[in-house]
């Protein structure tokens, strides 16, 4: 049984504040699928919304790191440096899966249903202007790799994103790490803790 005594290495995942570009782009406006092109340029680019709220238990985490690592996105390193934390190592492995685009240019339909359909192709195999998805579950795979063989880490805190994180805690589950805490679920700012003993 897995107790705090026994617990030698800690990996916590985060996931990034909320950018300006989320508060632009009302999730029932009507937008044509060349516009989504427009939109992850704007989303990859944009700063951070000035009206995060940082929880104070992710405060309280932050300062037991001591590896620190993200995405090479500017979401994520912006949302380090908004939790005091300067010196940290980035790595595109972490980066998140690329949503696919390029197709229906013409139709418009409600923007967060563009987000789904576009999601749920690319599940299946659709990687029109993207990675594909067996590339991604790949990548994540050795990201993990990369985090498991720092050896002389107690704790690892990447800050990342939705779906990284998301196929990240089953990768580590699957790999037998245990799952400490959680909180947020995939909202901005969620966390997970994971250890291992």
């Amino acid at each position: 049984m897995m107790t705090l005594e026994n617990i030698h290495k800690r990996i916590t995942l985060i996931r990034h504040g909320e950018p300006e570009a989320n508060e632009e782009y009302s999730a029932f406006a009507l937008v044509a699928g060349e516009d989504i092109k427009n939109f992850l340029k704007k989303w990859n680019r944009c700063e951070l919304s000035s009206r995060n709220e940082i929880p104070a238990s992710l405060k309280e985490i932050i300062k037991s790191g001591d590896f620190y690592i993200s995405s090479d996105l500017k979401r994520t390193k912006q949302s380090f440096q908004m939790l005091g934390v300067n010196e940290f190592e980035t790595n595109e492995l972490f980066n998140e899966a690329r949503l696919p685009h390029g197709i229906g240019k013409s139709i418009k339909l409600p923007f967060v249903f563009w987000l789904i359909a576009l999601r749920i192709l690319w599940r299946f195999g659709l990687s029109s202007n993207s990675e594909s998805y067996k590339d991604f579950t790949d990548r994540i795979k050795e990201g993990t790799d990369m985090i498991e063989e720092n050896r002389d880490v107690n704790h690892t805190i990447l800050m990342a994103h939705g779906f990284v994180n998301r196929f990240l805690k089953k990768e580590l589950l699957r790999r037998g790490w245990k799952l400490l805490s959680k909180k947020g679920g995939h909202g901005f700012w969620s966390y997970s803790t994971f250890g291992q003993a």
